[in-house]
């Protein structure tokens, strides 16, 4: 099975605020290479981002009507990657050699606690959960991650 690898969809560089006019996908669509995404009116007119390859919508961070700055994510996709053959098709996945913890055992001062999804999520971005504040509940999950994301993307 092809491995697939999650992309950071953002607006492209501009100096002033602009407005996100139409979303042309959801999340779960398949999106075509070039294929329209997201128009954003911009000070010198609108523009539309395009889908660098093909793959599907995983989430969508924006809204229909919302303010956007320079470089700000917009949405990711999950755009399946190319044999490259540098790699070997048969290792393990990251986590199968990890041991399996009794939640009882784990004090949650001490250990993050990372749902699943937002490990992976973290993991195909480089993003390190120690940097994420966990919700109330404590627990780091998929949202935290994409707000981590989206939040560092426009501060930079």
């Amino acid at each position: 099975m092809p491995e697939t690898t999650s992309h950071l969809i953002c607006a492209p560089e501009f100096d002033e605020i602009g407005h996100v006019v139409t979303i042309h996908v959801t999340t779960g669509d398949w999106a075509v290479r070039d294929g329209a995404l997201v128009t954003l009116a911009l000070p010198d007119g609108e523009v539309v981002v395009v889908a660098p390859d093909t793959g599907s919508i995983s989430s969508l961070l924006i809204e229909v009507g919302e303010e956007i700055t320079s470089g700000e994510l917009l949405l990711m996709m999950e755009i399946e990657e190319q044999e490259s053959g540098w790699l070997p098709l048969d290792l393990p996945p990251a986590c199968s050699a990890l041991p399996v913890l009794q939640a009882s055992s784990i004090a949650s001062a001490d250990v993050l606690q990372v749902t699943r999804d937002a490990a992976s999520l973290a993991a195909r971005l480089g993003v390190d959960l120690s940097e994420i504040m966990p919700t109330a509940d404590g627990v780091i999950d998929r949202a935290d991650v994409e707000r981590y994301v989206r939040q560092r993307l426009a501060r930079d």
